[in-house]
């Protein structure tokens, strides 16, 4: 097994884990919120915590989707058979656009049904984009001056953004979920 065939099942194992994010919202959220989950707008969003917690949901499936895309994009790139330059450039574009894609359509959400940005929000941002800035360092070392050293500088970043950004989306969950137990005792 390789490095890359490691990673690409680690990095399903992770968005296993965002996946029962997802869910514990719609078992937890749905019943009290029903189809306002998904819709609710700026109106119905009357206080601060209904706020956060549609932000939370919104970044956990974005995240998720993204995630899952993603992986399915940079394994495909991956599997490309092009000059090696060529097969670098079209790699790291693509997965740059990837990460701005998942920015534009967070914020794009967030604006559209006018919910403010809650911590968890505002982190996957911040990761995403680093994680974009990763990518872009690694375009230009490899793809344009055919310097390859900073890879560990990469992988370790990468895996650090996916990490922190997981950690984020946990937060939510395990605060309400404790919270909740501690108010049945």
């Amino acid at each position: 097994m390789t490095l890359n065939d490691y990673l690409y099942h680690l990095g399903w194992i992770f968005i296993g884990y965002e996946s029962v994010i997802v869910l514990w919202f719609l078992i937890t959220q749905f019943p009290k919120h029903r189809w306002s989950l998904f819709y609710a707008r700026h109106r119905t969003l009357n206080f601060l915590p209904l706020h956060e917690m549609h932000s939370c949901f919104m970044s956990a499936v974005v995240f998720l989707l993204f995630h899952a895309v993603g992986s399915e994009v940079e394994h495909y790139l991956l599997s490309f058979k092009l000059e090696v330059v060529t097969h670098i450039r079209v790699f790291y574009m693509g997965m740059i656009a990837q990460q701005f894609a998942t920015l534009v359509v967070l914020y794009t959400l967030h604006r559209l049904r006018g919910c403010l940005f809650s911590k968890t929000a505002r982190i996957i941002m911040y990761t995403t984009f680093l994680y974009a800035a990763f990518l872009f360092m690694q375009l230009i070392a490899r793809g344009y001056f055919d310097y390859h050293e900073l890879g560990i500088v990469y992988r370790v970043g990468g895996w650090t953004c996916n990490t922190v950004g997981i950690a984020a989306l946990s937060i939510y969950p395990i605060r309400q979920t404790l919270g909740y137990f501690q108010k049945r005792s």
